[in-house]
């Protein structure tokens, strides 16, 4: 009787009081070849995932961001203060007809802006000069002036009074005038006919000390 009941209960787990019997249930617990098989796949592919993913993010830290994608623009890099000279850049404004407009729209030609005021008397001083340079350099170089923190009418005014006929806009919130670096007015930048900010001055000019430095920057005469 007693060989018969262990022999019924070789397939089941032994009862609480009793104790443990080795079973058959004891070589289900090696693993398969295919169950081995299907892990090494799974780590595998995790492996490739994230050696993929570590290359795309160091692939990424070594790229340029992009300030914009206008055909004038090369590379471009984020703007820093006292990093603008030597970058390309396209920078937007607004004329006094309220319009949008962009600097990118004289590449190919060599551009001075500057940036007046009607509350800044240098600015003021020094716009009839760079009129007369204009009409020296007319074809050559482009001029524009760009009306700085200041209301339309007192631009307006100001353009008129200084007779100067050289293209303008307006910058009310003084954004393109921190772009470009600029610490104090009246401030004149030197852009390239690629785009690249060549130089950067504060202070007013007179008509000789423009045109040398248009020469010196440009190569023109």
């Amino acid at each position: 009787m007693s060989e018969q009941s262990t022999d019924a209960q070789g397939d089941h787990p032994p009862e609480e009081h009793g104790e443990a019997e080795p079973t058959t249930s004891s070589v289900a617990s090696e693993p398969s070849p295919r169950r081995i098989l299907v892990v090494g796949t799974l780590v595998a592919l995790l492996l490739a995932v994230g050696a993929g993913a570590f290359v795309a993010m160091s692939l990424s830290d070594d790229d340029p961001e992009q300030l914009g994608d206008g055909t004038a623009q090369g590379d471009l890099v984020p703007i820093e203060e006292g990093q603008i000279i030597g970058l390309p850049i396209a920078e937007p404004y607004v004329t006094f007809d309220g319009d949008e407009a962009n600097t990118a729209g004289y590449l190919g030609t060599p551009l001075v802006i500057n940036f007046f005021a009607e509350w800044c008397p240098p600015c003021v001083a020094e716009m009839p000069a760079f009129e007369e340079v204009y009409q020296e350099r007319m074809g050559e170089v482009a001029f524009l002036g760009i009306s700085t923190q200041e209301s339309s009418e007192d631009g307006e005014a100001l353009i008129a009074s200084t007779g100067i006929t050289y293209d303008v806009g307006r910058d009310p919130d003084g954004e393109m005038f921190a772009t470009f670096g600029g610490t104090g007015m009246p401030t004149t930048a030197l852009v390239d006919q690629n785009g690249t900010v060549v130089d950067v001055h504060t202070g007013p000019l007179t008509a000789d000390e423009l045109s040398e430095w248009l020469d010196e920057s440009f190569g023109t005469s």
